[in-house]
């Protein structure tokens, strides 16, 4: 509780400074919100607006749940399942610059589905060995659609033009739908066998809250480019409230058999980005981000067929997810 008290603490104070900030420059700032883009040769151009589209390529990341059983022995976890992200998304995005604030939003898509990778399914069944991996699975897997949307506002603050910080608050969303299909299996005697065609249906909704802070500085590409280039680069910082939720449905399971987790935790976030900005409206921009979620929470399980419909605490999903954007930007 104390967590969500300074959470919350935090987005007032962001958003008080956006009211409280000065609708035009005056005298005593020496610096307005031009500095998005420092020493920018367009950067006069307040209010401005820019353009951008790129991809993005998901690198080792995962999304993963693990639930444990509510009976005795309670083994922890007493299943597993680990779906692999590394699809290309693309992403159109757009923000506006203000004297006294920024406002900024992107929406990535995937565009690529199949995964390199394989799906991972654990099971701990064993009562009397409760710590010994019984089952085991992998799967291909296909992400069918994937979403990401993010929005943020950001007010100004003076500074030194070749160092600039500014706090930050606003809302991730994400979206993924995975599908298994074609897996083998093995278990703890040495059984084997194929699972053939669509085995699981697993959606994942996130929502990020999140407050932070960017801090901006420029170098001088004289000696790369040409003597009017920059290259401004730009950290991002922050830590969100979560709030996540799963639907697991097993095709190959008697029955029309769903699991749903509902769980709230917390999320890490850090980028950085290297922006290239000259004499014309045209820029380009490379982007490095990584994300950790970690949540917990509870699970229920519910299948028509066998009269199934009961809940218990003690679920947790876990994501990491790390990736490189390339964009290209257009301003005015």
């Amino acid at each position: 509780m104390s967590r969500r008290i300074v959470f919350g603490v935090a987005v007032v104070l962001v958003l008080s400074s956006v009211a409280a900030a000065p609708c035009e420059p005056q005298a005593s700032v020496p610096t307005p919100y031009y500095a998005y883009y420092p020493q920018d040769p367009l950067a006069e151009r307040v209010p401005g607006t820019c353009y951008s589209m790129g991809l993005k390529k998901f690198i080792n990341s995962f999304t993963s749940y693990q639930f444990p059983n509510p009976f005795p022995p309670q083994q922890d976890p007493l299943s597993r399942l680990e779906f692999p992200i590394d699809q290309w998304f693309m992403g159109l995005a757009t923000s506006y610059a203000a004297s006294s604030f920024l406002l900024a939003g992107e929406c990535w898509l995937n565009v690529t589905r199949e995964s390199a990778f394989k799906m991972l399914d654990s099971d701990w069944t064993d009562e009397a060995q409760p710590s010994q991996k019984t089952v085991f699975s992998e799967s291909q897997c296909r992400l069918d659609k994937g979403l990401l949307f993010d929005a943020k506002i950001a007010p100004a603050i003076s500074a030194d033009p070749s160092w600039f910080f500014r706090p930050v608050a606003g809302w991730r969303y994400q979206y993924f739908r995975f599908t298994t299909h074609d897996g083998y299996q093995w278990d703890l005697d040495g059984d084997q066998m194929e699972l053939p065609g669509d085995g699981i249906v697993f959606e994942q909704t996130f929502n990020h809250l999140y407050v932070g802070g960017l801090f901006n500085f420029s170098v001088a590409a004289a000696r790369f480019i040409s003597s009017t280039a920059l290259v401004k680069f730009e950290i991002q910082l922050d830590y969100a409230e979560v709030s996540a939720r799963n639907e697991d449905l097993h095709l190959l399971r008697a029955g029309h058999r769903v699991t749903v987790e509902r769980t709230r935790g917390h999320c890490w976030h850090a980028s950085l980005s290297a922006r290239l900005i000259s004499g014309s409206n045209l820029g380009a921009r490379i982007e490095a981000d990584f994300k950790r979620v970690l949540t917990r929470g509870g699970h229920q399980l519910t299948n028509p067929l066998f009269n199934l419909d009961f809940s218990f605490d003690g679920a947790k999903v876990w994501s990491d997810q790390a990736s490189i954007a390339a964009v290209g930007e257009y301003r005015f």
